[in-house]
């Protein structure tokens, strides 16, 4: 039986395709932008109806294993990464046609799996929308929320501790804050998707230095935490996290998830960390508008928590470093071109939920 060679047609539209392949990233950037102008049908659609089937099916298979397999990802991409430019340097020495169409070829496949499993997320209804919440809110409404929180982080903290003086120690694993977070976990708009637990990621330290406190991959939409950080600062990192797998991708969205989450728990020092961490974040706005009122403010807190508060400065002190500021600058750019006009900044939009939320619901669960 004689052997029947490929077509030269055949061979001619296989590299049609690969040409076709490696040239249509800019056709997709174009689909996303014109998809991002109309976020309600991205919400219903996608955020709605796509995504929490693609999320279950995905976890269906990964949220028995214990691992991260999205850690265990970037890790044979970096090595390989490391590779290709070795091999490049001392082989190859220039790029080639054939190269450059795989590079095509490889950069349009990674941004259509990102958009189609995770990130047309940014581009949903703003939850500031749904909300009604606005950017800008009075001092007044800033100075009462902030009080209510001084409120409570002095209540837990009297609650938990037999000296004002105290630091607060959670007394529980690690392992056991993610359990807890996990299982009083709710979707404040009761979506379909089935949450895993988060994950410890082995990229703890790394991302210490980088100045992380965890990510969700957006491949494998596992969430990964950063296991180094002290326990006051984990509950509400992994309840950010968590909201990022329900499909909020604006970083303030999942702040306010992760906040409203972990304050409803019932676990009193899972709320206190809560608490802390509304605070520093209703502090910081009041203090860039009214100084003298946030000091005032400030000074009515039990000097344990203040010690707290010192923990989670020095943490993150001891890991900075020169590339700090040139990873967070590539995140606020990453932010900035899936649609988040404010960057890394956005982390800081929080208080405006926060304070249309403390409207609406008078804040029952800070009593």
């Amino acid at each position: 039986m004689r052997n029947i060679k490929p077509s030269l047609l055949y061979i001619g539209k296989i590299k049609t395709l690969k040409v076709f392949l490696a040239f249509s990233l800019l056709p997709q950037i174009l689909v996303v932008k014109i998809l991002s102008q109309y976020p309600e049908k991205v919400e219903f659609y996608f955020s709605q109806k796509i995504f929490p089937i693609l999320f279950n099916f995905n976890h269906f298979f990964l949220k028995h294993i214990p691992l991260s397999l999205g850690d265990c990802l970037y890790l044979i991409l970096g090595f390989y990464l490391c590779y290709s430019i070795v091999n490049f340097i001392f082989k190859y020495r220039k790029l080639s046609l054939k190269s450059l169409i795989n590079l095509g070829i490889t950069a349009s496949l990674i941004f259509l799996i990102f958009q189609l499993n995770w990130g047309l997320n940014y581009h949903r209804v703003p939850l500031t929308k749904k909300l009604n919440a606005q950017k800008q809110y009075s001092d007044s409404l800033l100075i009462d929320l902030t009080s209510r929180f001084v409120l409570l982080s002095n209540k837990l903290h009297n609650q938990l501790s037999e000296s004002d003086t105290t630091a607060i120690v959670i007394p529980y694993s690690k392992k056991k804050i993610v359990e807890k977070v996990h299982d009083n976990y709710s979707d404040l708009w009761e979506s379909s998707i089935k949450i895993p637990k988060a994950k410890g990621s082995i990229f703890s330290l790394p991302l210490s230095y980088m100045g992380y406190a965890g990510y969700l991959n957006p491949f494998t939409l596992e969430a990964q935490v950063n296991m180094r950080m002290p326990k006051l600062n984990l509950p509400v990192t992994i309840a950010h996290e968590m909201a990022h797998q329900l499909g909020y991708a604006a970083e303030n969205e999942a702040n306010f998830i992760a906040l409203v989450n972990t304050l409803k728990n019932k676990d009193p020092f899972l709320k206190y960390a809560a608490a802390l961490f509304a605070l520093r974040h209703c502090y910081s706005d009041l203090n860039k508008r009214n100084p003298d009122q946030a000091k005032q403010l400030i000074q009515e807190l039990n000097a344990g928590i203040f010690k707290n508060l010192r923990e989670n400065q020095i943490f993150w002190e001891q890991y900075k470093n020169p590339l700090e500021p040139l990873f967070k600058s590539s995140y606020d750019n990453y932010l900035k071109l899936n649609g988040q006009e404010s960057g890394i900044k956005s982390y800081n939009q929080t208080v405006a939920l926060l304070v249309v939320f403390y409207n609406e619901n008078e804040f029952e669960f800070l009593n």
